[in-house]
């Protein structure tokens, strides 16, 4: 469990980094013909079957299914839904998730892409940390779906613990960042100067049965701002990255021994907004990882790229910075062909 508390500041402050550009409300985007697409998944953790109902559905082209259930620990099948393409109005739904013998969660859901949203809120009456929820951008206005919607249901016993040693453990991990300077090759340095009001926020944890002890699905939701100092070809920058609404779902091997061993399996994130003071942190990442290059000014569509042709590397990322921090190594980061040891 400790190892699950230092692992979500990390993902936080490594998130917090990923640059973009101030996104542009301007931007036109050529008219797709039909609505806006997802794939829902389910997960149920209780031991339990939860009975999932959809309900209250407005200009919805393919509504979820009225009803559907999905057994003791398991996963349902993918429903493909559409909102409405040709009505200008928000389309929206309602899913109820009720594991048998329990008490009913209700997330309530808009879908749309600009100037509609894509967003969800849940019932005041919900039992606390019982619903988990990530709307992932995925194929944005590309042949395909455009978001993978996860719902995840549990007793959510775990949440108030692990928000609680978010809160105790985070000041202290961001005092150790603070100050510290990561070389990347002779012509890239970032000094983390400081971490701003960083929110993070355990929103959904489960502890179950893995291969290796146990599986943890855990959201976690990222507000705050990071300043720096970047120095680039000799060329010396200071920056500032405020990132909101950021969310991501992980789900991690967890093995147990004298220390707590993480693997993670599934790495899925959404982010409202990205706003970056100057340039040359743009300028680092398109020659480093040239293809966020194109949607550096979309972070919807940022998103979509880490969640789909990019997830692999990602997690394998994830994984590698995990093994070395445990190991007590500097993490490695790997950039497209290169592979450059970061130094603090």
């Amino acid at each position: 469990m400790q190892s699950l508390i230092r692992v979500l500041p990390l993902l936080a402050a490594v998130n917090a980094l990923v640059p973009a550009p101030r996104p542009n409300a301007a931007v036109d985007v050529e008219p797709r013909g039909l609505g806006t697409s997802a794939e829902i998944y389910v997960y149920n953790h209780w031991s339990q079957q939860l009975t999932v109902t959809g309900t209250d559905n407005q200009h919805m082209n393919v509504s979820p299914p009225a009803t559907f259930k999905v057994g003791p620990n398991a996963v349902s099948q993918k429903y493909a839904i559409e909102a409405n393409g040709w009505v200008p109005v928000q389309s929206s739904f309602k899913l109820n998730l009720k594991p048998e013998g329990g008490s009913q969660s209700t997330v309530n859901v808009d879908i749309g892409v600009a100037p509609w949203r894509t967003g969800f809120s849940l019932n005041s009456k919900n039992p606390a940390g019982q619903v988990g929820v990530l709307l992932a951008p995925a194929k944005i206005l590309e042949a395909g779906r455009d978001f993978d919607f996860y719902f995840l249901s549990g007793p959510g016993s775990f949440t108030s613990f692990v928000q609680g040693q978010i809160d105790q453990k985070l000041p202290e991990t961001l005092a150790k960042v603070k100050g510290k300077k990561f070389v990347v090759n002779s012509d890239i340095e970032i000094t983390v100067n400081d971490i701003v009001k960083p929110v993070v926020k355990a929103t959904y944890v489960n502890l179950g049965n893995g291969p290796n002890g146990l599986l943890v699905d855990a959201i976690a939701n990222v507000d705050g701002e990071a300043q720096l100092t970047i120095t680039f070809k000799g060329v010396i920058q200071k920056t500032n990255i405020k990132v909101k609404g950021l969310s991501a779902l992980v789900t991690a091997d967890a093995k147990l021994g004298a220390s707590i061993d993480l693997f993670v399996k599934r790495f899925q994130a959404s982010v409202d907004s990205i706003d970056i003071s100057g340039d040359i942190l743009v300028d680092i990442i398109g020659v480093l990882y040239p293809v966020l290059a194109p949607v550096l000014k979309l972070p919807y569509k940022l998103a979509s790229i880490v969640n789909t042709s990019e997830n692999a590397k990602v997690v394998s990322y994830i994984n590698t910075a995990i093994k070395a921090i445990a190991n007590g190594d500097s993490p490695i980061i790997k950039l497209g062909q290169d592979a450059r040891r970061v130094v603090a």
